[in-house]
């Protein structure tokens, strides 16, 4: 389901079930999502399934590097085809279509930094994680059960997927993308001529500061810092004490509020359909209004810029001002609890209310 924008302001299209509660259709992805994980764990050889199994508490799950230095886990390059072949289930389930297709297209990216930067592929890299599609590692916490509390991640060079769940809900925080090109060249390789990735994202951001006028430019306008320098980025969890920087939702025209909605979607599509749905009604409880958006850079295509969304539920940040502007990263983070924190807050808090009674 998309959202709908009604009276100028944010108005999703959301099922009738309170934030906390969990609706059935979420109920049904982390069915599939928890079946897609023990099939493929119980796929894999004793040695393989050690290796990639660890305790749910283990600090491991919270390491969220956005580079691929020494990563633990499972390497996809061990794996056999029925594995694999379970592994790009367990992605679909997550991210459904839209983002395990992004996370395929990241993989295959590879193929052209290696072109273009044979360093990549030298056998010191295996340390790195860089070793092509294929050379990205899986990592289960706990144990994938109906209404248990289990994660995974799979991450490697420019790709970091975190799924936890608690009581059959699903969170997708944080969510990590990367594009290395911008976009594939003439004479590139890992997919077809003229790909751009994370095109949405940044196309879908630039139309709408596009749209802003001088004063709610000069709101919305950082300065420009190349290097990542704006980057809030890894850590377990996000600042508590980051303030949002760049206009506020509430200070948006009618039409303004639609383009940042539809901003938005590009990051909730890369999610299965039932977890965005969720994400919406967070946002809508939260108060849409307190969204900010802000950017650093030119508005020409191809020039180095960043963004930021920040709300209540939500930190969006694309970064793209290294290697010419060829070098994106793309990261969505929860700052009330990544890594499913704000999920086993609520479990908590309901086990609570029903032992009280």
């Amino acid at each position: 389901m998309r959202s709908t924008i009604a009276a100028g302001l944010f108005v999703f299209s959301v099922a009738l079930v309170s934030p906390g509660e969990v609706s059935a259709e979420t109920r049904a992805i982390g069915h599939e999502v928890t079946g897609a994980a023990r099939e493929l764990r119980n796929s894999l050889p004793d040695e393989q399934r050690e290796k990639v199994s660890y305790g749910f508490d283990d600090p491991e799950r919270f390491d969220l590097r956005l580079a691929p230095f020494l990563l633990e886990g499972l390497e996809m390059a061990d794996m056999d085809g029925v594995s694999k072949v379970r592994l790009g289930a367990l992605l679909e389930a997550s991210l459904g279509p839209v983002g395990r297709r992004k996370a395929d297209e990241i993989r295959n990216l590879e193929a052209e930094v290696i072109r273009t930067e044979p360093w990549y592929a030298a056998p010191f890299t295996g340390l790195l994680g860089i070793r092509g599609a294929e050379g990205y590692f899986l990592s289960l916490y706990g144990n994938p059960s109906e209404g248990g509390t289990w994660g995974y991640r799979f991450d490697g060079h420019h790709l970091s997927v975190n799924v936890t769940s608690v009581g059959g809900a699903i969170s997708a925080t944080p969510l990590f993308f990367g594009a290395q090109p911008r976009e594939i060249p003439e004479g590139g390789v890992g997919g077809p001529v003229g790909l751009r990735v994370l095109g949405e994202e940044e196309d879908r951001a630039r139309e709408l500061y596009d749209s802003l006028d001088s004063s709610q430019r000069q709101k919305a306008t950082l300065a420009l810092e190349l290097g990542r320098g704006l980057f809030v980025g890894a850590g377990e969890r996000v600042p508590p004490d980051l303030a949002p920087a760049g206009i506020a939702a509430s200070d948006l025209r009618p039409e303004q509020r639609v383009l940042l909605a539809r901003l938005l979607e590009a990051y909730f599509q890369n999610v299965a359909e039932p977890v965005a749905e969720s994400e919406r009604a967070r946002l809508e409880e939260a108060g849409p209004g307190a969204v900010h958006f802000a950017w650093a850079g030119s508005t020409r295509p191809g020039a180095k810029i960043y963004y930021r969304i920040h709300g209540p539920t939500v930190l969006i940040e694309f970064d793209n001002t290294e290697d010419d502007a060829e070098h994106i990263h793309a990261l969505w983070r929860d700052p009330s609890g990544d890594f499913g924190q704000n999920l086993l807050l609520q479990h908590y808090e309901s086990a609570h209310d029903s032992d009280s009674h």
